[in-house]
């Protein structure tokens, strides 16, 4: 690959960055219109809304195994510009016709399958613009990118849908997505692709399923059911335990906008750390298991204390498989394929979670199950992290 100049790595990095804080537009404000939706629409039930999120996620799974390994022959800009358009494209029906159950079902669909195209292909364009002693420091800090691009997009979503309804949760996310897809077409930088190389599908998929790849795919499946549990869910929690009404819907965006900014400095936290990667993931999954207990027998603000600290700890260990971990095969040009592969994993843990949390608060203590399962989950990350450390000698370059 041609040598890039510090300054437009540095460019690029952003550009990379925003691009994929903007894809979460079109993935968290579901969440915020959930409530809405279920006020507005007394049809709609739970299990509805559950089968919905399980749609965008199966699909979004799928589209992770797909596009991680197509993505790996092409120019990863333009599958990341197409992702971030299809989306807008998909928000934009929503928008219209959005409180129809088989329409939020089907749109939803399609939604997860364009966002699907981005994250692969932002770790692979991250770490094929930079210097090998600067890849994994700086595929820590391309997490940061969902993490503020979570928040941002809670925060906006929650405003716009409670000033002008839940069709404005769907249409500003829309316009956000098309504007930054065309933009990055037009920003993209030249890259020379000749030396990639064009596998055979049997060949590369040998070439990704090593056992470090593997064990990142299950433990990501488990992080996943906490992380977008928290994401999908959450809002309706605070809705709930605080009793409001659709037009306290910027209230609880106020609140859970603090939770990927919690996130944010948990892994700046992490990335400063001067410690093995591995090993300070097992520490904060450790970490999440002890908030997680702790949340099962808390009152509504201290609970939401504690989610805060949750959110500290979960997104570290998250940045770790989908990013550093991947970032680590780069010389076998997996990166795009790997990335896809753990993350398809973990999107399947997601799609689990769509029905786990409905059928837990349907027959169980409520939310209370909830933390405790959630606590469970953590601890078995934390023997799984382990494992890929006490393997990295033998699998693993860098």
């Amino acid at each position: 690959m041609k040598e890039i100049s510090l300054k437009s790595r540095k460019l690029t990095f952003w550009n990379i960055w925003s691009s994929y804080a903007t894809y979460y537009f079109g993935k968290v404000n579901l969440s915020i219109v959930i409530p809405v939706l279920l006020v507005a629409f007394t049809e709609l039930s739970l299990m509805n809304v559950g089968l919905i999120s399980t749609a965008f996620f199966m699909a979004y799974a799928i589209g992770q195994f797909l596009n991680g390994y197509i993505s790996e022959k092409y120019n990863p800009f333009i599958y990341i510009s197409i992702g971030l358009i299809g989306s807008g494209i998909m928000n934009f029906i929503l928008g219209w016709w959005g409180g129809i159950f088989a329409v939020l079902i089907v749109f939803e669909f399609m939604d997860g399958f364009f966002q699907s195209m981005g994250w692969s292909s932002c770790v692979r364009a991250n770490a094929m613009i930079q210097k090998k002693e600067d890849r994994e420091k700086s595929s820590v800090l391309l997490g940061t990118s969902y993490q503020i691009g979570n928040s941002i997009a809670w925060l906006i979503s929650a405003l716009v849908v409670s000033w002008w309804g839940w069709q404005a949760g769907f249409f500003v996310a829309s316009g956000f997505l098309i504007t930054r897809g065309v933009l990055l077409l037009f920003t993209k930088p030249n890259l020379d692709m000749s030396s990639v190389k064009k596998r055979k599908t049997i060949s590369q998929v040998k070439s990704t399923l090593v056992f470090p790849i593997i064990m990142g795919g299950i433990a990501l499946c488990l992080l996943n059911m906490i992380r977008f549990g928290i994401i999908t869910w959450i809002p309706l929690y605070l809705f709930q335990q605080g009793a409001l009404t659709v037009a306290s819907m910027g209230s609880v965006g106020m609140k859970v906008c603090l939770l990927p900014l919690a996130g944010v400095l948990g892994t700046l936290l992490y990335n400063k750390v001067k410690k093995n990667k591995d090993l300070l993931t097992v520490f904060f999954c450790i970490m999440l298991t002890i908030i997680f207990v702790a949340l099962a027998f808390s009152s509504e603000w201290v609970a939401f204390l504690l989610l805060l600290a949750g959110s500290f700890f979960i997104y570290g260990p998250h940045v770790f498989f989908v990013s550093t971990l991947p970032t680590r095969f780069i010389d076998s040009q997996i990166t795009a394929s790997s990335t896809g592969f753990i993350n398809g994993m973990g999107y399947v843990g997601t799609v689990l979670i769509g029905i786990i949390i409905p059928f837990i608060l349907s027959f169980s203590t409520g939310w209370s199950g909830v933390f405790v399962f959630w606590a469970i989950l953590s601890s078995m990350i934390a023997v799984l992290a382990w494992i890929i450390y006490k393997s990295k000698k033998r699998f693993l370059r860098g």
